[in-house]
């Protein structure tokens, strides 16, 4: 890497979009370009990267977990329209609106109406996670679809936002070694660099390390009486951190237009006689 030159996300960006053009082409492959990004994010070993893209069995869905998530996020969703409409907030809200560099649970998108802006909205996704615990190379993919992500910490019945703007520096980073890595695929990198990333691989190599099955049986005290008691105050911190957000931004835009407006002055009347 040549990190004497300054790089800009969106330089970066178009230049990844042209290498997963071209890494398809090569490979014969019938990926999405979020899910290549996913993948160079999350396996720093190039062989594991390659056979992540390549088609593969379906992974058994846990059925506790995705209802638990799903119901979550409707009762998130019928909130949070609830609250919009009562702060007078005239938006677009979506549930698994595909971006170009993931899926959200729920996206919102504020239209902006200050003439000075360049960018005519603000887009704010929301994660839900119903266990305690989440993804950070997940949240700083997502940032390149929107403005902030507000993670709705269901386990731990908390909210946390967080900005573009506050990561810009890590998401740059992060994209500057996924590009990278991209480029070392193409140049037909396929070494093997071992670590905890080897369980589950499905790579040929003396490293790879098969995943133990077990059926999950939910623990219904634990993982439903226990944890909804905090679902509520997830939900609420969640969409009040939304509001707290879009009124901000509505506060901005109102203050660009009235400082836009004309300042009519009125002139002073002309003595008689003069």
């Amino acid at each position: 890497m040549d990190e004497s030159k300054p790089r800009t996300m969106e330089g970066m960006l178009e230049e990844f979009r042209e290498g997963v053009k071209e890494l398809r082409k090569k490979f014969g492959l019938r990926v999405s370009l979020p899910r290549v990004l996913a993948v160079l994010i999350e396996f720093p070993c190039p062989a594991r990267c390659l056979a992540e893209l390549k088609p593969k069995p379906q992974r058994p869905i846990d059925h506790f977990y995705l209802g638990r998530h799903e119901y979550i996020r409707r009762l998130l969703i019928a909130h949070l329209r609830l609250r919009l409409k009562k702060e007078g907030f005239d938006v677009s809200v979506r549930a698994e609106n595909k971006g170009e560099y993931g899926t959200g649970d729920v996206d919102i998108e504020y239209n902006r109406t200050s003439v000075d802006l360049s960018i005519r909205s603000f887009k704010l996704r929301i994660e839900v996670k119903g266990g305690e615990g989440f993804a950070i190379d997940q949240v700083l993919r997502y940032l390149l679809d929107a403005n902030a992500v507000i993670l709705c910490l269901a386990g731990k019945g908390h909210a946390i936002t967080i900005s573009r703007s506050k990561v810009k520096p890590l998401l740059e980073f992060q994209l500057m070694i996924a590009l990278e890595n991209l480029k070392h695929l193409l140049d037909g990198d396929k070494s093997l660099l071992p670590g905890r990333w080897c369980t589950g691989c499905p790579v040929v190599c003396p490293y790879a390390r098969p995943i133990t099955s077990i059926k999950h049986e939910p623990d219904l005290n634990g993982e439903f009486v226990e944890k909804a008691t905090k679902w509520r105050k997830a939900i609420e911190e969640t969409v009040n951190q939304a509001v707290e957000l879009l009124k901000k931004v509505r506060k901005t835009d109102e203050k660009l237009a009235n400082h836009k407006r004309p300042n009519r002055r009125l002139e002073k009347p002309t003595p008689i006689g003069r």
